[in-house]
């Protein structure tokens, strides 16, 4: 058994050399060979960056070639509220209790919970207070700063996010009657039209997927090593939303839009540009190019 744990220690060790050379390598490449160097490594093969098919090669398309003024607006979760409020309406944008620069400067004693703390530029790491006694400001601080820190132009290349202030973001925290999380609703619109929804919801903590077409038909098709959830009731306002996500999406060749119901509530999440970094495979590989397919780039920007 030490032989073994010994034998499971070294190639952990060798695993993650190697991922720490192969992240060197790519951090001091310039945007192109890294793009293409980070695909490899996920996917086996390069891009054809003339004529990407797949959805995850126009992903990476866009982040060499595609330079929108307003990629940086709609991907900040703070600037991106008033363009929703303008397009589409006030009454789905979640309300910001505070926003600033520093962890130290959050004013704890003056914010009611529940509410959900957050950095304007990244996402996966949010935090959720649903009471007082749950504030443990040293680890909270460690996280926003670590977050802060983060740059997904510079990690993953992608151009949007390169010219956002890194700022926090505090909002009041979206819950269902019985007081859990309400389940994501990803919207994936291209040129104004949705094709494909993306649900998800986490209990306890861990996510859970499922795809479904405009019609509420399920696909089958998973994310990554993301655990598929069981069939999910059709939304009642599955209609409506779709409208706010078209509207928000009117103007871009491809965006992908968050939405939450609440009762008959519906309530903006976030825009992307880069699901999951398009670095993430899909199960079966034919399913990224059934999200690819209704993608007309836009080569003009």
């Amino acid at each position: 058994m030490r032989l073994l744990d010994k034998m499971g220690e070294t190639m952990s060790f060798i695993r993650e050399l190697i991922r720490k050379t192969f992240r060197g390598i790519v951090d001091h490449l310039p945007d192109l060979p890294a793009v293409q160097l980070l695909f490899l490594r996920n996917f086996g093969h390069f891009i054809n960056m003339k004529a990407p098919q797949t959805f995850n090669e126009k992903i990476n398309w866009r982040k060499i070639y595609q330079r929108d003024p307003r990629f940086p607006v709609f991907a900040d979760k703070i600037a991106v509220k008033d363009e929703i409020a303008r397009i589409a309406g006030e009454q789905y944008v979640i309300p910001t209790l505070w926003t600033g620069e520093s962890p130290k400067d959050i004013p704890f004693d003056e914010l009611p919970p529940p509410y959900v703390i957050k950095v304007n530029h990244s996402a996966g790491k949010n935090i959720f207070i649903r009471d007082r006694k749950e504030i443990a400001k040293e680890e909270i601080y460690a996280s926003l700063d670590y977050q802060l820190s983060f740059s997904h132009a510079d990690f993953f290349r992608e151009w949007g996010y390169r010219n956002i202030p890194h700022r926090i973001l505090i909002e009041k925290m979206l819950e269902m009657p019985d007081g859990s999380v309400p389940e994501d609703y990803k919207f994936f619109v291209y040129n104004g039209r949705a094709h494909f929804i993306q649900v998800s919801f986490r209990p306890e903590g861990k996510i859970f997927l499922s795809y479904y077409d405009r019609e509420w038909n399920r696909l089958p098709a998973q994310l990554g090593h993301y655990p598929e959830c069981e069939t999910v009731e059709k939304p009642k306002n599955l209609d409506r939303m779709i409208q706010v996500a078209e509207k928000i999406g009117k103007d871009f060749d491809f965006i992908r839009v968050d939405l939450y119901q609440i009762g008959d509530a519906i309530y903006f999440g976030e825009t992307t540009f880069y699901p999951n970094g398009g670095v993430v495979p899909f199960t079966p590989d034919s399913f990224d190019k059934d999200l690819g397919a209704p993608w007309i780039i836009n080569r003009r920007l």
